[in-house]
């Protein structure tokens, strides 16, 4: 196998692997944040499927949010969005 494959071949392609690699690590960590946070209250609760299921659909919403069109009404209209397209 080629060791060049998986080296970027310039600036954009390296920065999509970076943020991959970054949405990545953040969707395994909220995992396990969602679960802490879930206990804490009443009557709510997310096993690890749930959470990982949120997770990167939260990552996404943060970069909404962080966007220089963003901000929390945006990522909070993203969210709303996605939960009107689920199916019934």
């Amino acid at each position: 196998m080629d060791e060049n494959a998986n080296n970027p071949a310039n600036t954009r392609e390296f920065m999509a692997m970076w943020n991959t690699v970054t949405a990545d690590h953040l969707a395994h960590k909220l995992t396990g944040v969602l679960q802490q946070l879930a206990r804490r209250l009443p009557a709510a609760a997310l096993d690890e499927a749930q959470a990982s299921g949120l997770a990167p659909l939260l990552v996404r919403a943060f970069q909404v949010a962080a966007s220089p069109e963003g901000g929390v009404h945006a990522a909070v209209q993203f969210l709303a969005e996605y939960a009107a397209d689920a199916p019934a």
